[in-house]
């Protein structure tokens, strides 16, 4: 169905009697008569899952609105500034966490859909993401990475967090692994429970085997993972690699290393919420008919935190840690030979088996993994990004690009650069 404005002559306009009541006043279109439903809208946007899930609503609203919306930023689960007995709106789309508040709006009989897995008791739509297809994709990333070793630290009584630690222990269980080690605590509420959360992370990462790799619930839980690594005197990801989930770019790149991160859709999440809300709004679906709606993750955003494998070899363990750090800085095969004291052909015999690529391979994969980051994360020109990447030119660079991701740099930066 085009979307596109109707053009309408001014001769196919129907004649006007002209009187005192009917003078200078024009026809209404039938779609102007229409009342804009009015929403409530109440999502925690310090949070990047709410900033997703927000885009996904404007971008319902953008198409099929308008709506006269009422929008709470900073709401909690409680939905604090949105809270009012006396308003009568049309619908709503928001957290809830409490069992009372569920109840309330389930009496008020406004329409009401769901959009974060805080309990499975609610009764009412939901439109959420697959917290277990979550777990399930962070274990089937790890587990590319060679490691053997798993973990997994969450938060006790969260639906959410459980259910990730669920997927993320059923696809270990089906590769051939033993259920991972699990250390559940809770969130810190103060810097000094913060502290003492740290010292905790700590003591559990000092009792895993190495090299170990941890799923965490979060990336703000996967940050503080990685600070108590730093605090044991373990380096990541050579010891302990850490992946997290929502891909908060802020927080995935202030950390150290950077984060990988599986990539919820909290964008289709708050679209898909829309698009229940309004048929709900329009009387053609039932809350009762609608079923939990699970939207699956899209991917891994793989940084330094898991850009590793898990390397028996110990040699070949340290030529990748020296490609890592200096892949983009002109590294040479010749300079990781004199640094390991090892022949060349032995050095590849070995580095192959381990990795099942070449060390050449290696570097260029380092290499390119910049060029994604820098071409999503910045408005650098291609020659400047190549100088950065440590391409003799750019013309190289995007032969080599090219090459490996079968599409050029300017396409990849344009389907991938966030706005």
């Amino acid at each position: 169905m085009s979307l596109r404005p109707q053009m309408t002559s001014i001769a196919s306009l129907p004649s006007l009697e002209v009187s005192p009541k009917s003078r200078y006043k024009l026809p209404v279109p039938p779609n102007a008569r229409k009342k804009s439903p009015h929403v409530a809208v109440c999502v925690d946007t310090a949070r990047s899952h709410g900033r997703g899930v927000l885009a996904g609503i404007a971008e319902y609203v953008e198409t099929f609105g308008p709506w006269s919306m009422f929008i709470d930023f900073q709401a909690e689960s409680d939905c604090r500034q949105g809270r009012s007995k006396d308003w009568h709106g049309d619908g709503i789309l928001t957290y809830i966490e409490g069992a009372d508040r569920a109840q309330r709006l389930r009496r008020s009989r406004i329409p009401t859909v769901e959009l974060f897995p805080y309990r499975d008791d609610q009764k009412l739509p939901q439109v959420v993401s697959d917290d277990v297809a979550i777990g399930r994709m962070a274990a089937e990333h790890l587990v590319e990475r060679q490691f053997k070793n798993f973990a997994f630290s969450g938060y006790p009584e969260a639906l959410w967090s459980s259910r990730r630690q669920k997927g993320f222990s059923q696809s270990l269980l089906q590769s051939g692994f033993v259920v991972p080690m699990v250390l559940n605590i809770k969130r810190p509420k103060t810097l000094n429970n913060w502290e003492s959360m740290q010292q905790q992370l700590s003591d559990w990462i000092r009792k895993l085997p190495k090299p170990v790799a941890v799923m965490a619930c979060s990336d703000r839980h996967a940050q503080r993972i990685l600070d108590a690594c730093h605090r044991a005197g373990f380096i990541v990801p050579d010891d302990i690699a850490v992946i997290g989930v929502d891909n908060d770019e802020e927080t995935c790149r202030l950390s150290n290393p950077p984060l990988s991160s599986v990539m919820d859709n909290a964008r289709k999440v708050g679209y898909e919420g829309a698009r229940i809300l309004d048929q709900l709004m329009s009387g053609k679906l039932k809350a009762k008919d609608v079923p939990p709606i699970l939207i699956p993750p899209v991917g891994i955003a793989t940084r330094r935190s898991t850009d590793v494998a898990a390397i028996d070899d110990r040699l070949v363990a340290s030529a990748v840690a020296l490609i890592r750090e200096n892949a983009c800085n002109g590294l040479e095969i010749p300079h990781l030979l004199k640094r390991l004291g090892i022949s060349r052909s032995v050095f590849y015999l070995r580095f192959q088996s381990a990795l099942g690529r070449s060390p050449h391979h290696e570097i260029l994969r380092v290499q390119l993994e910049r060029v994604r980051s820098l071409l999503t994360q910045t408005s650098l020109s291609l020659e400047e990004i190549s100088q950065l990447a440590g391409f003799q030119n750019p013309d190289y660079l995007s032969v080599a690009f090219k090459r490996e991701l079968g599409q050029t740099p300017g396409d990849y930066r344009k389907q991938n650069r966030r706005t």
